[in-house]
């Protein structure tokens, strides 16, 4: 049979839907294609014999496509997260494992009925134990999470957990992607000394290291009495989210970017540590007719200064709760114009430095996302303090982060929207921007 379906694969050119498949290369090269925009170009010689590939739900369902002899075999999750792809050349056989995040909430009607309308910021119990975790490897086993390691809390935890320096969980630690132990936290709730799976959520990344170090952690939380310190400061994590909800105002965002997007939520999660160290993500949800939109951001501590005025401080962790949620209105309409902006980013170099972001869709949504703050913060702030926020964000941009034309591409999309017909909305902006960016190549 196997080869029966070589035979059918290579001859006919059809899309199959993949299960579990094997496919049979006729040269080395064939491509990888994820999440219908990222491209991989790959060599059969230099795979390993096993590739995993995890691909999280962000929004929708994740695909992935492999494009080999002409044909195509599309490979989606259905009823098994877990698919392998086995790939043979002569005699030689591959495999690529694909772990494909499906269905990851289940809204019911009693939470439904708690949520609807709402905003919940909050730093969960598992979450934080994990957060602590990696806070306590950065200091003591020289890894580099970067973890927020200023103030009173941080000094509270070294007080109460560096007796427990040398658990065995640190010896995992070089081995686990932090979005996949820190993200998944919400995910798990304690029950006692247990950590159990949550009623809500089923996982926040498609790899998730909680489900294969749990007695590790639960050994970590027994012996250093994780609860009771985590029980002593929910009032300090209590603070801090009305310091956000009164700072960046969320609620205020979120019906702001509704009135110029079509995307439209029933509920806001935000999901924040005092360690955190700045790694923010988003995603949507979608369960029993209820969209949530949900992200993972930096704590208002994490912006705390001597130096800085309040309303500064507040500019800045609003900007970073703003720049991340918007990926979730600005994202799907970047979904319509993929091809435009592929044929306008005709070279990266000029537009970013290079890093995590190397493709034109996801430069594009950089550029994007934090010029509407600027479009928010002109409307919602004082002239000073929007005159503050158009510089920092310019300067950030493009001194720290390398997207070299921010201030340009700012400024137009300003201009643009300033002198927009009354009806129009943010993305009716979306065509003037890429052709403008299409026509600022070579300056």
């Amino acid at each position: 049979m196997k080869h029966a379906f070589f035979a059918l694969a290579i001859f006919t050119g059809l899309r199959a839907h993949a299960a579990e498949h094997y496919i049979a290369l006729e040269k080395p090269e064939f491509e990888l294609i994820t999440d219908r925009f990222f491209s991989q170009a790959l060599n059969f010689n230099s795979l390993a014999e096993t590739k995993n590939v995890n691909l999280t739900y962000w929004g929708s369902i994740p695909q992935a496509e492999i494009r080999y002899n002409a044909s195509s075999l599309l490979v989606r999750a259905q009823e098994n997260e877990l698919q392998r792809v086995h790939l043979q050349l002569e005699q030689k056989v591959k495999t690529i494992v694909f772990n494909m995040q499906t269905q990851p909430a289940d809204y019911d009607q009693e939470y439904i009925q708690m949520h609807e309308g709402k905003v919940s910021i909050e730093t969960p119990e598992v979450y934080e134990l994990n957060n602590i975790v990696l806070a306590l490897a950065d200091k003591y086993h020289q890894t580099h999470y970067r973890m927020h390691s200023k103030g009173r809390y941080y000094a509270d935890v070294l007080t109460w957990f560096s007796p427990f320096k040398n658990h065995p969980i640190f010896r995992t630690l070089n081995e686990i992607n932090y979005y996949s132990l820190v993200e998944n936290g919400p995910a798990y709730t304690f029950d006692g000394d247990t950590i159990a799976r949550s009623a809500v959520y089923k996982g926040f990344r498609a790899d998730d290291a909680i489900e294969d170090n749990k007695a590790l952690l639960e050994d970590f939380a027994r012996k250093s009495d994780f609860r009771k310190f985590y029980q002593q400061h929910r009032g300090y994590y209590s603070q801090l989210s009305e310091v956000f909800e009164l700072g960046a105002q969320p609620k205020t965002i979120w019906q702001w970017l509704e009135s110029h997007f079509p995307a439209r939520y029933q509920s806001y999660r935000i999901f924040f540590s005092p360690l955190g160290p700045g790694n923010n993500s988003s995603r949507m949800f979608d369960d029993n007719d209820f969209k949530e939109s949900i992200m993972f951001v930096s704590a208002p501590n994490r912006y705390e200064s001597e130096h800085e005025a309040s309303s500064t401080q507040w500019m800045k962790f609003t900007r970073s709760f703003f720049t991340e949620i918007d990926h979730t209105y600005v994202n799907p309409i970047s979904d319509q114009y993929i091809d435009d902006i592929n044929a306008a980013f005709i070279d990266l170099a000029p537009w970013y430095k290079g890093g995590g972001y190397n493709k034109p869709y996801l430069v594009f949504n950089e550029y994007m996302t934090w010029s509407i703050f600027s479009l928010y913060a002109r409307e919602h702030y004082s002239a000073e303090d929007y005159a503050f926020s158009k510089s920092y964000i310019e300067r950030f941009m493009v001194e720290k982060r390398g997207f070299y034309k921010f201030k340009g591409f700012n400024e137009e999309l300003i201009r643009l929207y300033i002198n927009r017909p009354n009806d129009d909305k943010i993305t009716d902006l979306y065509p003037k921007m890429i052709s403008w960016i299409r026509n600022n190549v070579d300056h």
